[in-house]
């Protein structure tokens, strides 16, 4: 494993889309979730793993993909996306 491969990612939510995804439960997001912190006017910062956010942002888009169009639905999208650009950033910028 890389140096890159442990440092941990980081994403910024809103406090809407942290109360979307600790209802969900999704498997390896405990750690994630357990390290919300609230950065002011920005949303809730979530750190994790790079095997953390490929895993839950899996499930994420895969409850997304199949929910109805609604907020739930919407919220997933967004969560999903943040999800995916720190994984690429680390890539780009590793």
């Amino acid at each position: 494993m890389s140096n890159s491969d442990e440092r941990p990612l980081s994403i910024c939510i809103s406090e809407h889309q942290l109360a979307r995804l600790r209802k969900l439960d999704y498997p390896r997001s405990e750690e994630m979730l357990a390290s919300a912190t609230l950065i002011e006017d920005e949303g809730y910062e979530l750190t994790g793993s790079r095997h953390d956010f490929e895993t839950v942002a899996g499930f994420v888009a895969g409850d997304a993909n199949h929910s109805r169009p609604s907020r739930k639905r919407a919220q997933l999208y967004e969560i999903a996306e943040a999800l995916e650009n720190a994984l690429s950033a680390r890539a780009r910028f590793g």
